[in-house]
Parts: C-alpha cells; sequence; structure tokens
C-alpha cells in the first residue's frame, strides 16, 4: 500500500432477509478484503433498523460500519466489490478528517 495513508468510514447496509451467520461470513470476507491488501479494519454491527425511505424496496436494513486505513486505491477496490453485491442495498465510504491541532 501506498505511503498516503488516510482513515476512511464506511457504512453500509444489507438486505435484512439475510441469515444472520451468512451476514457475518460477509462482515468478515469485506474485512478480510482490506486486510489482505495490508489494511486495519474495525467493524460495529448497528444491527437491524428501519429506514426513513424503501432503498430497493426493503423498508429495513442491517447496518455495518467499519473504520480502515487505506488509500484512494483501495477503497475504489473496495467499492466495486461492494456494487457487484446484491445484497448491499447502499454503501457510503468518508475520509476522516484529522483533528485539529492545538496552537
Amino acid at each position: 500500500m501506498q505511503n498516503d495513508l488516510e482513515i476512511y468510514e464506511l457504512l453500509y447496509l444489507v438486505d435484512p432477509y439475510f441469515p444472520l451467520d451468512e451476514l457475518e461470513k460477509k462482515v468478515n470476507f469485506y474485512a478480510q478484503f482490506l486486510m489482505d491488501r495490508g489494511s486495519e479494519v474495525m467493524i460495529q454491527n448497528r444491527g437491524k433498523r428501519s429506514l426513513s425511505y424503501k432503498i430497493k424496496n426493503f423498508d429495513n436494513a442491517n447496518y455495518i460500519q467499519m473504520t480502515y486505513v487505506g488509500n484512494q486505491k483501495l477503497t475504489n477496490g473496495l467499492n466495486l466489490v461492494m456494487r457487484r453485491d446484491e445484497t448491499i442495498l447502499r454503501a457510503l465510504t468518508t475520509k476522516v478528517s484529522k483533528p485539529a491541532q492545538l496552537a
């Protein structure tokens, strides 16, 4: 991985009818995808929640939050893999800004 590492946060929504054991495998797959490319990953399963509006005709979704260290190339690769997964309803990646320095 390149030296220009940043901290990213990824929130993705998974089909609410996806079995819990399969959901765990899917979460581990994406975490392993990042770790195989030299990233460090922190995962939080936020559970099943209601959506404010329907996404792909679903009212609920499983919310998964991942925080990882990477670069733009890694993020683009992960987003490409996630777009191909039909059980992912929506995914949003944001770069975590650096904390302000005190003078």
